[in-house]
């Protein structure tokens, strides 16, 4: 099936350069074209990038000028994407070189043109000595990624119930008490998390300088707290596996004068250090009782 529409595709892409289609006019084709195959495999549609059409017109130029040139590298690429804009978990590349002469033609495929995980596609033609060399750019962008890896997080009452009989699990196999659930160090926990995500940063002291405790006071928590940061995880047992390794924080959750548990996560998009960038933030909040 695939072969076979490329082949009848060829052959429309070529009438359309040669009739001087506008640049949209060409790509909307071939979108419809890839999208036709993708309904056929029960895969969701791409959707037009226009920042993907930028890069792969751009690649499918150059190549063009120094034929036959290799494509440029993951990292060239990946550059130029950022560049532009594009945040991507992944991309994936085809090529295909089409000639009315025999054994010209050739097509290199990712195999991503399938893959419903790649939802954004570019393109982008030039002609090089007799040839029309097309560049696909299929990209898989960090919000669908992380969209899909966080979808297990979004109903807060059954994530802050996970957490605590994850802790309650591991404090019972050492002899000790289980903590009960505090709304006010969840709430201390979740204005620390939703903050380090809305302002950009992370850390235990905010950028004036307060800490978990005083935080915890200005909430009206009469006691000072033990405070375990996670980041980039994305279910409870991933970010209690990660405190559990971690000398400092395990001593929180076996602390046995705790007596509460509070549990703030923030889900979203806004790190400064990555334009782009999507985070997790976990802050649980431990405390001696209110």
């Amino acid at each position: 099936m695939w072969i076979r529409w490329c082949v009848c595709v060829w052959a429309l892409a070529l009438g359309g350069a040669a009739r001087a289609q506008t640049v949209t006019s060409w790509q909307e084709e071939w979108l419809t074209r890839f999208n036709q195959e993708r309904e056929h495999a029960g895969v969701p549609p791409f959707r037009p990038s226009p920042v993907l059409n930028q890069v792969a017109q751009q690649q499918a130029e150059e190549m063009a000028r120094d034929w036959p040139l290799r494509s440029p590298s993951y990292a060239v690429v990946s550059e130029r994407l950022r560049r532009v804009g594009y945040s991507f978990h992944t991309w994936r590349e085809d090529v295909m070189v089409y000639s009315t002469s025999p054994g010209v033609s050739r097509w290199s495929k990712s195999g991503a043109a399938l893959d419903g995980h790649f939802r954004d596609l570019g393109a982008g033609a030039a002609r090089a000595e007799g040839v029309i060399l097309y560049v696909f750019l299929l990209g898989w962008h960090e919000g669908d990624f992380f969209a899909r890896a966080t979808a297990g997080l979004m109903d807060r009452a059954q994530v802050l119930a996970e957490m605590l009989a994850r802790v309650n699990d591991v404090r019972r196999d050492y002899g000790l008490p289980p903590l009960a659930p505090s709304p006010l160090l969840d709430r201390v926990s979740q204005e620390h998390a939703e903050d380090m995500l809305r302002r950009s940063y992370s850390g235990h002291w905010t950028p004036e300088g307060l800490g978990p405790s005083e935080r915890a006071r200005a909430d009206g928590y009469r006691f000072g707290i033990g405070e375990n940061i996670a980041e980039q995880r994305f279910s409870t047992r991933e970010a209690l596996e990660a405190w559990l390794g971690s000398p400092g924080h395990r001593r929180n959750i076996l602390d046995p004068d705790c007596r509460e548990l509070g549990l703030g996560l923030a889900v979203g998009e806004g790190y400064d250090a990555a334009p782009g960038g999507y985070r997790v933030v976990w802050v649980q909040s431990f405390g001696g009782g209110s």
